[in-house]
């Protein structure tokens, strides 16, 4: 009580100082139209507002531009002057605001000094208040993080009971087994769950009904995979021994096709022989059968140049001998004499006498063999042919 009774008078008579400085500083407005420093220039404006404003310059000719700059010098000063006087007017308005400005900066130390003596009293006890209320938001902080890990402590054994059925829900029988004899060796004291001993008690009955049924799955599975597994041996040994069949297969196969291959191979050889030498005994009759043709052509020539000669000679014993001079004609006293042959187009029949020559049904059957046809098919192509 006695700390704020001295505090009053010394805050009222600092308000009291300051509503005086703010009632000296105050000013009433006015207006920017009725400054008295600028009356003057005011009148020199509407001066040069009536001279000047429509005024259109020209300095384009030397006499404009004169005429140009003694007005831009007129309006000028006007400028100048009122630069001058508010410069002037200034000065006090200036003075004006440090005064107020430093009054401002004393009456804010004062108050601060005062300020720092009421902080002196102030701070120790609002330390110890702080330091008080800090200990007992300490102390139940710790309290209460101390019952959350305990809660989470508790949480955490019961969402064991409940995630373990998750945990080994693909794991062996005999894992399975383990692990419900050890949820079962579980005890749920009160000292350790405390409020939490009723769900944690159901929990762990729920994880051994869960597991009981997941080791009966369990071994069903198991049961199971061993009689498949069983199944993909014999299974396995059946495809060993139809690989090994197949195999068998493929070589014999590998081996009748290169037999078949060879022996092939061995016929087309004999028929790519066999149509060598026709080809060489067709190659022969064609160059005969030329020769024959030519020799024929060579006595059709002989015996047409013979017939020519004849004419000639009988057309010279039939012409009259001429009146003035008598030329002894020459004597024939025999016909020339030509060898005619009679042209036989087809080929003599002891052409074909040669030894070398196969006969027709070897020909048939090479035919037949060559192009995989029967010796009917053959001879009918070969009587269809002209050589």
């Amino acid at each position: 009580m006695s700390t704020n009774t001295k505090k009053a008078p010394a805050q009222e008579s600092l308000e009291m100082s300051e509503t005086e400085e703010s009632k000296k500083s105050i000013a009433p407005a006015v207006a920017v139209t009725d400054i008295a420093e600028y009356r003057p220039h005011e009148e020199q404006i509407v001066r040069l507002e009536t001279t000047y404003a429509k005024l259109v310059v020209d300095c384009s000719t030397s006499e404009g531009l004169a005429n140009a700059k003694e007005v831009r010098v007129d309006i000028r000063d006007v400028r100048y002057a009122l630069a001058n006087t508010t410069k002037t007017a200034l000065v006090p308005y200036q003075q004006k605001v440090k005064d107020a400005q430093a009054r401002v900066n004393q009456v804010k130390e004062f108050g601060e000094a005062l300020k720092a003596r009421v902080l002196v009293l102030e701070e120790p006890i609002d330390e110890a208040i702080k330091a008080e209320e800090k200990r007992v938001a300490d102390a139940k902080a710790e309290k209460e993080r101390l019952e959350q890990e305990r809660i989470e402590a508790i949480r955490a054994k019961i969402n064991r009971f409940s995630s373990v059925a998750a945990a080994y829900a693909s794991r062996s029988a005999a894992d399975v087994a383990s692990v419900i004899q050890s949820v079962k060796d579980s005890v749920i004291l009160p000292e350790e769950y405390g409020e939490f001993e009723a769900e944690a008690t159901i929990s762990r009955d729920n994880a051994i009904e869960q597991l009981e049924a997941l080791h009966k799955a369990a071994i069903d599975r198991e049961e199971a995979a061993a009689k498949l597994l069983a199944q993909q041996k014999e299974l396995d040994e059946l495809r060993e021994k139809q690989r090994l069949a197949d195999a068998e297969a493929e070589e014999l196969r590998k081996q009748r096709a290169e037999e078949d291959r060879l022996r092939l191979k061995k016929q087309q050889d004999e028929l790519d022989q066999q149509r060598r030498d026709m080809e060489e005994q067709q190659r022969q009759h064609r160059e005969r059968q030329e020769e024959q043709q030519r020799q024929q052509r060579e006595r059709e020539a002989q015996y047409q140049r013979d017939q020519e000669e004849l004419a000639r000679l009988r057309a010279q014993a039939t012409a009259p001998a001429p009146a003035v001079a008598v030329v002894a004609a020459p004597v024939i006293t025999a016909p020339a004499q030509a060898v005619v042959a009679a042209v036989d187009p087809a080929p003599a029949a002891d052409a074909f006498a040669d030894s070398n020559i196969p006969s027709a049904s070897e020909v048939v059957e090479v035919v037949a063999m060559a192009f995989c046809v029967t010796n009917d098919e053959a001879s009918a192509w070969l009587r269809a042919m002209s050589f």
